[in-house]
């Protein structure tokens, strides 16, 4: 699957219209298509940035050939939540989750 492949359907996964991606990366539509038809290819700080947005690794956008997702959808919904919290509530997150592991699984997750 191409760069252009994998952010299309990403953006189609997250119900994402060309303007409304456009307006969220600071980019004109036409870049956005572009990108998705292979026909330009995003700077290295853009491919960072929507990699972040959709919770996938950057290795992952620029290789050939990869899956469709590394994480599944309720996976990139808690993670894009998590990221838009202050670092306060990440580690309150953080904690929670340790405390549930612990609960359910009788060990704390390693770092």
């Amino acid at each position: 699957m191409s760069l252009g492949e994998k952010l299309r359907n990403l953006r189609l996964k997250t119900k994402k219209t060309l303007f409304e991606q456009s307006q969220l990366l600071g980019v004109s539509m036409n870049s956005v298509y572009r990108w998705e038809h292979d026909l330009a290819v995003p700077r290295k700080s853009m491919l960072r940035t929507m990699a972040d947005y959709y919770a996938v690794p950057l290795d992952w956008l620029l290789s050939e050939g990869a899956s469709a997702s590394l994480v599944s959808d309720i996976e990139q919904k808690l993670l894009c939540m998590f990221r838009k919290l202050s670092d306060n509530n990440r580690y309150k997150v953080l904690g929670y989750v340790e405390r549930m592991c612990v609960e359910e699984y009788g060990f704390e997750p390693q770092q």
